[in-house]
């Protein structure tokens, strides 16, 4: 009798194999597939072009890698490109996720896993699959094979530069296409695999709420969050491309609702003021304090790029709330991605001369990292203009922030619109494409975005880096 591995071996039982990925998955990885998973399985088989958009969370980067083993096991001399627009979406998902599928399947013996290559241990240069990422044209280009299958993550993300050598290669009978991924352009090649370009491929829609591995919980944090009428429930949830028109990131009706025209009095024990320095033209130069991070104060605006008498309208802000609530303490962000570098170096100068202790002043800079508000955040900020706007955003939403009554302000706040990007990421419109429209620069808004601006510190290079 035949070992299981002996079996596997066995020409009869590869040949079956590669007419029913289903039941490789099931008999020789060890996984059940569910409904839809089990239907993209049979389409690779079957069909030359198969794609799949979806929401978040709903599995695809397990199909993905199921579909990797079993063309790595039933096919000869197989080559297997796999691409996505980032490293973490590659290496840290895809990639691992492989990895995780051949240690437990029974033709694990048969293959070798390294974070660049996974390779039929008997004909490593002949016989494999490899991860590169989509940020070159050439990333997808060289593959010549009669077994050919290109799995393309993330596949919004991915160019029709870095796609178009992949169509070259699919002439052959032997050559399959698997993309999967968010949809989040509405243009590109993936986005025409599922509208014009439909009749060419397989296509698969996976709806969030369908799905049994994507929570109620996260379903009903998205729609709190952002509305089931929102992009990011759109392309995070229900696995649709956006509507054409972008959204507008903050909702009119939270921000009027939390706008006062009878000023909130309270005696603080903290105060935070952010300091936007005008740039240019019409630009206007904003210091707005908030009191205990939930009542803001009225925010002085100023026409003019003088960024030293910006500095002692800052200390003059300082020394009347010193003067009336003592040193309690105080805190001052000011936006150094301009010309706000002197001011900021002029503020903490007179702050250091005057020993005010209870002051802290910090360079804020709206071009940098993004990431989540909290671990439990579904979505990632683009950038820390994202996080930052997106606090104000989640504060108004849960009622946690009293704003002073300015329809300028009501107007930055509402007006500003959102996309999501390739990689899944909230991006706020750029103020340049904010005045194409024929609106000013949000100086309002970004004053209270940096007066609630929590600063982080971390170790960089040997010295203490805020960010």
């Amino acid at each position: 009798m035949l070992s299981a591995e002996e079996l596997l071996l066995e020409p009869h039982v590869m040949s079956y194999y590669a007419d029913n990925p289903v039941d490789y998955v099931k008999e020789v990885i060890g996984a059940t597939p569910d409904d839809i998973q089990a239907e993209i399985l049979n389409s690779c088989a079957r069909e030359q072009l198969t794609s799949v958009r979806s929401g978040h969370g709903v599995g695809k980067s397990t199909v993905e890698a199921w579909i990797i083993k079993w063309f790595m096991y039933s096919r000869p001399f197989p080559k297997v490109p796999c691409t996505a627009p980032t490293q973490h979406q590659l290496h840290d998902i895809l990639w691992a996720e492989l990895n995780k599928w051949n240690r437990q399947a029974a033709d694990s013996f048969l293959f070798e896993w390294t974070d660049k290559r996974f390779y039929h241990k008997a004909q490593r240069e002949e016989w494999f699959a490899v991860p590169r990422t989509a940020t070159k044209p050439d990333a997808l280009q060289g593959f010549h094979a009669d077994h050919v299958l290109y799995v393309i993550d993330e596949a919004s993300g991915v160019t029709d530069k870095i796609f178009e050598p992949v169509l070259g290669a699919l002439s052959t009978e032997g050559a399959r296409l698997l993309a999967c991924g968010n949809p989040t352009q509405l243009a590109g090649w993936f986005y025409d695999s599922h509208n014009d370009k439909r009749e060419m491929y397989s296509t698969f829609h996976i709806d969030g709420r369908n799905s049994p591995r994507v929570t109620q919980k996260y379903i009903k944090m998205i729609i709190d969050m952002f509305g089931e009428d929102s992009d990011v429930f759109r392309v995070r949830v229900a696995g649709q491309f956006p509507k054409a028109m972008p959204d507008s990131f903050i909702p009119l009706d939270w921000v009027e609702r939390n706008s006062v025209k009878v000023p909130l009095i309270i005696v603080p024990r903290r105060i935070d003021i952010g300091v936007d320095v005008a740039r240019f033209g019409d630009d206007q130069s904003v210091l707005c304090p908030v009191f205990d991070r939930k009542v803001q104060q009225q925010p002085e605006i100023y026409n003019h790029n003088d960024t030293m008498e910006l500095a002692g309208r800052t200390i003059q802000m300082l020394d009347r709330y010193t003067g009336k609530y003592g040193h309690i303490p105080m805190s001052v962000r000011i936006d150094c991605d301009g010309l706000g570098v002197g001011t900021y170096d002029r503020v903490s100068e007179v702050v250091k001369q005057k020993r005010m202790t209870h002051v802290k002043v910090y360079e804020g800079h709206f071009g940098g990292a993004g990431g989540k508000l909290s671990k439990e955040d579904p979505v990632r900020y683009a950038n820390s203009t994202g996080l930052m706007w997106g606090t104000i955003r989640e504060m108004l939403r849960q009622n946690q922030l009293t704003l002073w009554y300015n329809n300028a302000q009501i107007s930055q706040l509402t007006n500003r619109k959102y996309r999501v990007n390739s990689d899944g990421e909230i991006e706020l419109e750029r103020k340049e494409d904010m005045k194409k429209r024929g609106l000013k620069s949000p100086d309002i808004g970004d004053g209270l975005a940096l007066a609630l601006w929590e600063p982080k510190a971390k170790m960089v290079a040997g010295r203490l880096d805020i960010y």
